[in-house]
């Protein structure tokens, strides 16, 4: 399409991710004659020297000790980040609610939901910042036990002011748990590879809320116990379980693929050497103020944050309010509405994994993204129009209980959006820089999410579901335009500069510990090749490893 493809080859061809609207690539991956060609993107000046099943060895490892120790702490951050959803309907009737017990009144319950957003906001920047300085190993457990001891605290509020405050200070060590863990992914996993393991990280947040109406309920039968209501207990424990979980995780935890001592020689040299040009590096500069610049100047960081705070906007909104929506529109116990609510979020945590799955196997973003806003769109219609009658009109409550497993789909795009804005950035600083901005549009929809289903708007929401059907379409239609944006990019980089990439990246490639034994590897295949061009034999060689250290191990190999 005006010769689209032709370009974003050649764009690709030297490590810039572009993106298409192909499809039949959403379907499929290409087949295997073209496999190199899809495949060009990441293995841009990676000279492989180690067989496959090292590789997947390797990858085995690290998803035992950088995607479970990660889906872990997002499991406890989003348990004690939601579970005032479900508080809000224990003992519902007694004086022992929440509401009750607080004095809370009008919108204060919704702002107690945003307010800890705020400081989310504010600190994205800076947590990945101190993540690519400290290492994840010693920056994510240190937030979980800070954001354990806070939900803790949330159970010694008194009145409205005092749970305002404890929510607000939960944002401070919450701010580093999602682009602090999408920026650690980025040092240890390909492209290709991310997608999965940021659908099975997104999954925690799904089995958390799902088993939270079930720990709630729980939870509930302690009320009174020491003299405390219930809702107050299941602040007090699931704080107290996500500090004790951080001391396993930080044992689990690897520092950078250049210094973990977890990994032997040989699985390090694999680690880092297995990344093109343009990859995150402990190596790369932690802060650049003109790389900081440049993102802040394209026009793709805005249209990333667009598309995905659209896209949040719902799905936070519902994700708090479900249970409250179950118990007053379709009029559901507090206990039934918990526990209806827990199933849908049960269920969409495998969608995650197996929609994640996919994508990385086509490689795939754009229309992994969309396909699930479409079918999620239908059930904020009904519900729309339902509200707009002001009547179930003729559907029985089941069934509405039912496209509630619709209106969730909507999450599993997550993993997609993150994958392709992770792919379109090049080395530490945009990884810092980019990933915190597109994901400032998380926390911001968290601030503007719960506010969509005030209690005025009960039982029907129609305001809040109408302007989800707005963003959920304004959101396809803009990630749609990345592909074409990101050529544009790409296009006015290479005029300016020379090149398609961006200059920090290939400053900090040149300046990765990987640089000289890549070198050294090139120069003897050149010599290798020239040799044979001339009619010569064989040249033996040694392939030159770097060890932690920067020390030199040989390997003997044969170039023919």
């Amino acid at each position: 399409m005006f010769g689209f493809s032709e370009t974003r080859a050649a764009i690709e061809a030297e490590g810039c991710y572009i993106g298409g609207w192909s499809l039949k690539q959403a379907i499929v991956p290409a087949t295997k004659s073209n496999k190199h060609d899809k495949d060009r993107v990441e293995e841009t000046n990676v000279l492989v020297d180690w067989e496959a099943k090292e590789e997947r060895a390797l990858l085995w490892k690290l998803d035992f000790r950088v995607l479970l120790p990660c889906c872990i702490l997002y499991y406890c951050a989003y348990l004690d980040r939601a579970n005032i959803g479900y508080v809000n309907v224990l003992q519902a009737g007694t004086k022992d609610t929440l509401s009750k017990e607080l004095g809370l009144h009008g919108i204060v319950f919704n702002w107690a939901i945003s307010i800890t957003y705020f400081a989310t906001t504010i600190l994205l920047l800076p947590s990945n910042l101190l993540m690519k300085t400290m290492s994840g190993k010693h920056f994510l457990p240190m937030i979980m036990a800070g954001f354990g001891a806070l939900s803790a605290c949330v159970a010694a509020s008194q009145n409205a002011g005092g749970l305002l405050a404890a929510r607000f200070f939960l944002g401070v060590p919450e701010a580093g748990v999602v682009p602090a863990v999408v920026m650690y992914f980025s040092f240890w996993y390909k492209p290709s590879e991310r997608a999965l393991r940021l659908g099975l990280f997104h999954a925690a947040n799904s089995i958390a809320v799902g088993t939270g109406g079930f720990i709630a309920n729980g939870i509930d039968n302690l009320n009174g116990r020491l003299g405390l209501s219930s809702w107050r207990w299941v602040f007090i424990i699931e704080g107290c379980v996500t500090i004790a979980l951080a001391v396993p995780v930080y044992f689990l935890l690897l520092t950078f693929p250049e210094t973990s001592t977890a990994l032997n020689e040989r699985e390090r040299h694999i680690a880092i050497n297995r990344f093109g040009r343009g990859a995150t590096r402990k190596t790369d500069a932690t802060w650049d103020t003109k790389t900081f610049i440049q993102v802040m100047m394209r026009p793709s960081t805005y249209i990333f944050f667009v598309a995905y705070i659209c896209l949040l906007v719902p799905n936070i909104g519902v994700t708090n309010f479900l249970p409250s929506i179950l118990n007053s529109l379709l009029h559901y116990s507090a206990h039934r509405a918990n526990e209806l609510s827990a199933a849908v979020f049960l269920v969409s945590a495998p969608c995650y994994a197996i929609w994640s799955w996919h994508g990385d196997w086509t490689r795939e973003r754009m229309w992994h993204f969309i396909i699930p806003i479409t079918i999620s769109l239908p059930c904020y219609i009904v519900y729309t129009y339902c509200g707009s009658i002001e009547s179930l009109g003729g559907l029985k409550p089941i069934t509405l209980y039912g496209l509630c497993f619709l209106a969730n789909k909507i999450s599993i795009s997550q993993p997609a959006a993150l994958t392709y804005r992770s792919m379109t950035l090049y080395g530490a600083s945009e990884q810092a820089v980019g990933g915190a901005i597109t994901l400032a549009g998380l926390s911001i929809a968290s601030i503007i999410g719960p506010q969509i289903f005030p209690a005025k708007d009960k039982p029907w929401y129609l305001p809040g579901f109408s302007a989800a059907v707005a963003l959920l379409a304004l959101s396809a239609i803009s990630f749609a335009t990345l592909p074409f944006v990101l050529l544009m990019e790409a296009k006015w980089r290479k005029k300016k500069t020379g090149h398609y990439m961006p200059l920090r990246a290939l400053e900090d490639a040149a300046h990765a510990r990987v640089a000289d034994a890549v070198l050294e590897n090139e120069h003897y295949m050149a010599a290798a090749e020239v040799k044979t061009t001339m009619g010569g034999d064989a040249i033996h060689t040694e392939d030159v490893h770097v060890d932690m250290a920067g020390t030199q191990v040989g390997q003997s190999s044969s170039i023919r």
